[in-house]
């Protein structure tokens, strides 16, 4: 059975989900625009195969506090606080599986951290880490969302049209694609999307609104890491 707590991490609250109760731990990273739910059918696979999966909102996610308009968080502070939860929940070493700038932590944790890592998965994010070496944003297309949800204010104005649920599934249209949305000199990332496209067939109405839920209690606001990794998307 799945349980749900609020765990304090310094001067955080983190809401954290964990199923199973196997020997081994595996600790999820959600990306943007996810959430600890994103990660609800893996870890119930996970826990069935004799492992204890954990999941956590980041600060400033879903159900955890710390908004980023309160403090500005980067890579290295997320670090800490997963360091933090592994101390809080008495869990010496994990397998990582991160997604997007999850699996960009994932990276981080093991490079810092290696004794509190037992190995690491992740998905839709090559080796990388934050830096001028690393992150290499100046090669994306002007249009990307990358380089459009970085610049200050720019992502809050296009999300600022939109109720939390239209946001959320405007996002799951657009990134369940073949191909990452580019949007043209004169549009918005949130304009490219087609109103009459369903949601993908793997994300539910009922996906929908529990995201929706959620968001609205954490908010839409966006920062995207920066070239130079100090940046973070909360």
């Amino acid at each position: 059975e799945n349980s749900k707590s609020v765990t304090q991490v310094g001067g955080l609250k983190l809401h954290v989900a964990q199923i199973g109760t196997g020997p081994k731990v595996v600790l999820f990273f959600h990306g943007f625009s996810g959430i600890w739910y994103s990660r609800k059918h893996q870890m119930i696979i996970v826990a069935n195969a004799g492992f204890r999966a954990i999941t956590f909102d980041f600060r400033g996610y879903g159900l955890s506090t710390i908004h980023w308009s309160q403090k500005k968080a980067n890579f290295n502070d997320l670090v800490v606080d997963i360091v933090a939860l592994l101390d809080s929940l008495a869990i010496d070493k994990a397998f990582l599986l991160g997604k997007n700038f999850g699996a960009i932590l994932a990276f981080m944790v093991a490079i810092i951290h290696p004794e509190r890592v037992l190995g690491i998965i992740t998905l839709g994010m090559p080796f990388r880490l934050p830096g001028p070496l690393g992150l290499q944003f100046n090669l994306l297309p002007k249009g990307s969302y990358v380089l459009r949800w970085a610049e200050p204010g720019r992502a809050e104005a296009g999300f600022g049209r939109f109720d939390a649920k239209t946001i959320i599934r405007n996002i799951y249209i657009l990134f369940s694609g073949s191909e990452l949305p580019i949007a043209g000199d004169d549009e918005e990332i949130m304009d490219l999307v087609d109103s009459s496209t369903p949601l993908p067939p793997w994300f539910t109405e009922e996906d929908l609104d529990v995201y929706a839920t959620l968001y609205q209690n954490s908010g839409l606001h966006c920062k995207f890491p920066t070239g130079v990794g100090n940046g973070i998307m909360v």
